[in-house]
């Protein structure tokens, strides 16, 4: 199944999230939440969620989407 996801176009692999990370995902936001409190998770400024908006622009261009996708 990797060497499928590999070969997939960028719209493809929008539909290729298997269940075993879903549910580590849903794990570690827990975990997180836990630890942390959900007031402590921020970002908590514009600044902040530039720099996150930022970096996700990047890998989706890296995973080949146009730079200027901006749906991030």
């Amino acid at each position: 199944m990797i060497g499928n996801q590999l070969k997939a176009m960028p719209e493809e692999r929008r539909n290729l999230l298997i269940d075993p990370i879903w549910e580590g995902m849903l794990a570690a936001m827990k975990r997180a939440e836990e630890e942390l409190g959900t007031d402590e998770l921020g970002p908590w400024t514009d600044f902040e969620w530039g720099v996150i908006n930022g970096k996700l622009s990047a890998i989706r261009w890296m995973l080949g989407d146009e730079w200027d996708m901006l749906d991030t």
